[in-house]
């Protein structure tokens, strides 16, 4: 009996996952990549003769398939966690410390003044005490704070937070698909500040190891040890490939301008918006439910400034900077101070989070001009002149899928419209999960439905 067959359309992390899955589970495996590199947005830049990612630099650790990989790979001893893990909020002027939270809940109102005016802790304060007639299905992240923290809480702890996850509008985020550790926060108690105080306790009593974790010397390093484990065990790789899949009775055929195969299976992992074009010849729902799912776009910045130029301890690991505030930058990141292995000349090395799904104006701007304007931005918040630097800008178009109430409705409506489509899965970032381990279970889960 001859082994199964399966196409991997899209070199991301998902698709790597799905492939390096599906080849040691026995299958034939075809990955297919548009682009020359696998990795997706697990990128770099040589830059002042340093190795910078220009996307993610880490991963939650508390969620356990990224660590897996990498041990799967072997790189378990290269397995690193942040120096510095204390974040600051900038509001007029201040940068002030975040208090103790859940994604920006915090588990106690105290600890929030300051960065909230008396106002805002008098309507935090209430949120202990006042009744709740919370929807039972889904609502927005910004209804939810809203109704019981008020609209100060939302817009200085809570979206500056989510803003940096998904660079989205808090206002329109799914809890149930966008945030479900809100909705498990709803759920455990009326008052968001106690699930909070529990939450935080039950975890601190669970696990003691760390939030976040990388790959000495960046996570390419991971991506280069999948695609090294995928050709030894034997999958094709076909890079600079832009993939069609046709259905033929029970098989798919797979077509690029340079090769065609037949396989029992197909695993489409590229964004929404590429794989309806892809489905959109056999599966017109499913392509037309694809389509409604947004996206935002963002700038990445990595900048390399002299020893000292910027006055702030080494412990903070970086400033959010909530949309009121009214500047492009939405985060400063100081992987120098995460990564001291990046600057040991003691140079200040940046990550610089520019634009949102509501933030936009940044697309507008050369470079050069967006340089500037970053460069303004940061004399602002750390009240100092910012020289020009050895700096790289990174543009990720379309590159963050949004989970607006109702998401799990769209998913439902595409895998009703694939349902009778035996022998294909449509996966990726937009349908289960942000972030790095969300995308490998996805991986992982596909290559497992397809060789059941």
């Amino acid at each position: 009996m001859s082994r199964r067959s399966v196409a991997v359309i899209g070199g991301g992390i998902t698709g790597i996952s799905s492939a390096l899955e599906a080849a040691r589970l026995g299958a034939g495996v075809h990955l297919f990549e548009a682009s020359d590199v696998l990795g997706g947005k697990v990128a770099e830049v040589e830059l002042d003769g340093r190795v910078l990612p220009t996307a993610p630099d880490n991963f939650l650790a508390r969620r356990p398939e990224m660590t897996e990989l990498a041990v799967s790979l072997g790189l378990e001893s290269e397995l690193i966690s942040p120096a510095a893990a204390s974040p600051r909020i900038f509001r007029e002027g201040m940068l002030y410390p975040l208090p103790p939270n859940v994604l920006g809940i915090p588990a106690t109102a105290d600890l929030a003044r300051g960065l909230l005016s008396a106002e805002g802790i008098d309507r935090l304060s209430k949120d202990r005490d006042m009744g709740d007639s919370a929807p039972t299905g889904d609502e927005s992240a910004g209804d939810l704070v809203r109704r019981r923290l008020g609209d100060e809480a939302l817009e200085y702890l809570v979206d500056p937070l989510l803003g940096g996850i998904n660079a989205g509008d808090s206002d329109r985020l799914s809890i149930t698909s966008g945030v479900p550790q809100l909705l498990a926060l709803r759920d455990r108690h009326p008052s968001l500040i106690e699930a909070a105080a529990a939450t935080r306790a039950t975890g601190a009593a669970a696990s003691d190891g760390p939030v976040f974790q990388s790959v000495a010397g960046g996570l390419r390093r991971l991506i280069e040890a999948t695609d090294a484990a995928l050709r030894e065990i034997g999958a094709r790789l076909h890079l600079g490939a832009s993939a069609q899949i046709v259905a033929q009775d029970d098989r798919w055929k797979v077509t690029t301008n340079a090769i065609t195969v037949d396989v029992d299976h197909v695993i489409v992992t590229t964004p929404a918006h590429v794989t309806c074009e892809v489905v959109a010849p056999f599966a017109p729902s499913a392509a037309a439910a694809l389509k409604k799912i947004d996206y935002s776009s963002v700038a990445l910045t990595v900048m390399v400034l002299p020893p000292q130029t910027i006055d702030i301890d080494g412990s903070i690991s970086g400033v959010l900077v909530p949309r009121l505030e009214g500047l492009h930058i939405t985060a400063v990141s100081f992987a120098s101070h995460k990564w001291p292995a990046l600057a040991p000349d003691g140079a200040q090395v940046l990550r610089i989070s520019t634009g949102r799904r509501n933030k936009t104006s940044w697309q507008d701007l050369s470079d050069a001009a967006l340089i500037d304007a970053i460069r303004s931005d940061l004399g602002t918040i750390f009240g100092c002149n910012i020289p020009a630097g050895q700096t790289h800008v990174a543009r990720w178009m379309q590159a963050l899928p949004q989970y607006d109430v109702g998401h799990a409705e769209k998913v439902q409506q595409i895998d009703e419209a694939t349902a009778a489509l035996t022998g294909l899965t449509l996966t990726g970032a937009w349908r289960d999960g942000l972030g790095l381990p969300a995308c490998v279970a996805a991986g992982r889960a596909a290559a497992q439905e397809a060789l059941r």
